[in-house]
């Protein structure tokens, strides 16, 4: 089965259910909050770089913390590439609102980089948006935990479609109100107490210019109420203020 006609499949399996129920489109029960989420991610590049680099296992681990009250993001990222070295890298990335581009740090090596907001496909929004599509409810254990499920399909850019890329695949997605750096399925699965709780993509990143095809996993754990210690999180390390590089993606392996 194509790639495209999996997604498409997803998503007529979500439209299905979507019409018996709608879900709760709850919003986080606290603006400020932090939250670890880790998992699996496996990346093709695409074109020639696909016969030179061929395929990427890795898992991830992700530190970060959410302020909506001061619209600002960072997370500390480990992640362990799964070939015969296992290479580890550990980055600390941070979006702060008023500047258009994002600090991404290389803490072994000191480097850092101003870049691109592209560098995170995905966000965790602060409700539940609109344009996401209800997908099911479900229970874990005994039937005393449940959980609702959202996706949205992310419409590749297409000199064929452009803004009527509504009616690709009959309509069977919307144009989502804000651009990603990929395109492909995105779902998540929030508590009934509007908790993260997992996610998953299926699809295609342009992440710091590399094309690749990325299939991921993730699940959050150990939600915390409040930021305990935001300059942990946001203080851009002192030897990033005597040299910064600029949208050079080959810093990092992974980029």
């Amino acid at each position: 089965m194509s790639v495209n006609r999996y997604l498409i499949l997803l998503v007529c399996i979500a439209l299905d259910t979507s019409a018996q129920q709608t879900g709760d489109r709850c919003c986080f029960p606290d603006e400020q909050f932090r939250v670890l989420k880790g998992g699996v991610t496996a990346t093709t590049r695409t074109g020639f770089l696909g016969f030179v680099f061929g395929q990427t296992s890795l898992t991830e681990e992700h530190d970060s913390v959410y302020d909506f009250t001061n619209n600002r993001f960072a997370t500390f990222i480990t992640r362990t590439i799964l070939d015969p070295n296992y290479v580890e890298e550990h980055v600390q990335v941070i979006e702060e609102p008023g500047k258009d581009y994002v600090w991404v740090i290389d803490l072994y090596k000191k480097r850092c980089l101003q870049g691109e907001k592209d560098y995170y496909p995905f966000h965790l929004e602060r409700c539940i948006p609109d344009y996401y599509t209800y997908g099911s409810t479900y229970y874990m254990g005994n039937g005393e935990f449940f959980a609702d499920t959202y996706s949205v399909v992310i419409p590749k850019p297409s000199p064929y479609y452009g803004d009527r890329s509504h009616l690709f695949a009959d309509g069977y997605y919307v144009v989502i109100p804000r651009e990603y750096p990929a395109h492909g399925v995105y779902s998540v699965s929030m508590s009934q107490q509007c908790l993260p709780l997992s996610e998953t993509f299926i699809g295609h990143t342009n992440s710091w210019k590399v094309s690749q095809n990325m299939a991921s996993s993730m699940g959050f754990y150990n939600y915390t109420v409040g930021i305990e210690n935001p300059e942990k999180y946001f203080t851009v390390p002192d030897y990033c203020k005597n040299e910064v590089e600029k949208e050079d993606n080959s810093i990092f392996s992974w980029w």
